[in-house]
């Protein structure tokens, strides 16, 4: 039976030459049969949340609940979960059905019972063809320990998945193929399931909600779609999908459309961007970020009518869009805009300079904090 997990206030400090504040009062919960992805850049807490669900780090203080029993004191061995590691840590030493049924044997399971289990488990990961072999993991690519490792934590029936970067030591076509087999079995077993990625593709994939960390601090929980089209702030914005930032003060306000004079340009932008929420109360001759998603953006060859941005970089040909890397002047220095379009500009090569073109669907935050 699936559970929920719900967080109370979790903080967790660690203390040694430099304190460290791993995870600052996270509040939030996960419902039963959820696909949970705890996404953020490296030292974000993320693991260290995971961690703290498993019993495996004492909190400094705050509550974990399983549906509403109270976890926090309670050793990992007396939690019903299980967990996969990023390096699988499988038993060398063990044939794979040993390594899948040892659980079972640890919970004192009869044999004939554990047989059935293991055959069923191992027929949901698709690999009855390696139990028909049984051969050490070793003997098993990347993929298959994967999914091995899968078919242990999932054999006793666990209320909790925990998934830490399993994907992580997987080239990128086999990482493609896992994350649909993951939320595949996920989905036919139901059990709630937190995975751990630093991966925002990833977690956009296979994920029903994301929460995305910064610091300790939880910055905004939803789904994919949500997180993609209504980031609650820049750093939100550009962890989930590229965004193209430009500073500026807010011209004109008239309802949802608004005028923004951009730093070292001529010309003031006019659109009716998404407005963050720590932007409802922007006034005229605010200090602001505008971003732009790369798709909202087009770049036009160079002409008497249009103001002279940047210079083509790099054009990359991704398939269904064509990205094009324009190099941009800013103060005394450069930086790089991203802008995909849907096929090549004729007349614009490699090194050509070109105008670039905003979109009404643009975003609009508070200045600064864009940084991952």
């Amino acid at each position: 039976m699936s559970s929920s997990i719900s967080y109370k206030n979790v903080q967790k400090t660690f203390t040694g030459s430099q304190v460290v504040h791993a995870l600052k009062k996270v509040s939030f919960t996960i419902e039963p049969g959820e696909l949970f992805c705890l996404l953020g850049p490296s030292g974000c807490g993320k693991t260290t949340l995971l961690r703290c669900t498993a019993g495996l780090e004492t909190l400094t203080d705050g509550r974990i609940f399983y549906d509403d029993r109270d976890v926090t004191t309670i050793p990992p061995f007396r939690r019903n979960i299980g967990m996969v590691f990023q390096s699988f840590a499988l038993y060398p030493h063990m044939n794979v059905f040993e390594n899948v049924a040892y659980g079972l044997r640890v919970r004192g399971i009869d044999e004939k019972s554990i047989r059935n289990k293991v055959t069923d488990i191992m027929e949901l990961v698709g690999l009855p063809d390696v139990l028909r072999r049984n051969p050490s993991p070793t003997a098993l690519s990347g993929g298959q320990q994967q999914r091995v490792a899968v078919a242990r934590a999932l054999v006793y029936d666990p209320q909790i998945l925990l998934l830490d970067e399993p994907l992580a030591n997987l080239d990128a076509k086999l990482r493609r193929h896992m994350r649909a087999e993951i939320r595949r079995i996920q989905k036919v077993t139901n059990v709630t399931t937190i995975f751990v990625t630093h991966d925002q593709e990833e977690a956009m994939a296979i994920g029903d909600r994301l929460a995305i960390m910064r610091d300790g601090l939880i910055e905004q929980i939803g789904s994919s779609d949500e997180i993609y089209h209504n980031p609650n702030n820049a750093f939100v914005s550009n962890f989930i999908g590229k965004m193209n930032f430009f500073t500026g003060t807010i011209g004109s306000i008239r309802g949802e459309h608004y005028q923004v004079q951009l730093d070292g340009r001529n010309s003031a932008l006019s659109f009716t961007p998404k407005v963050s929420s720590e932007l409802k109360a922007a006034a005229v001759g605010d200090r602001v970020t505008v971003g732009f998603r790369p798709e909202h953006l087009r770049i036009k060859p160079k002409a008497p009518d249009h103001e002279v941005l940047g210079r083509v970089r790099i054009i990359q040909h991704l398939g269904q869009i064509i990205r094009y890397e324009v190099v941009v002047e800013e103060g005394a220095g450069e930086r790089v805009i991203e802008v995909d379009m849907l096929g090549t500009v004729p007349g614009v090569g490699e090194g050509d300079a070109v105008a670039i073109e905003f979109s009404e669907r643009g975003f609009l935050f508070a200045e600064g904090g864009e940084v991952a």
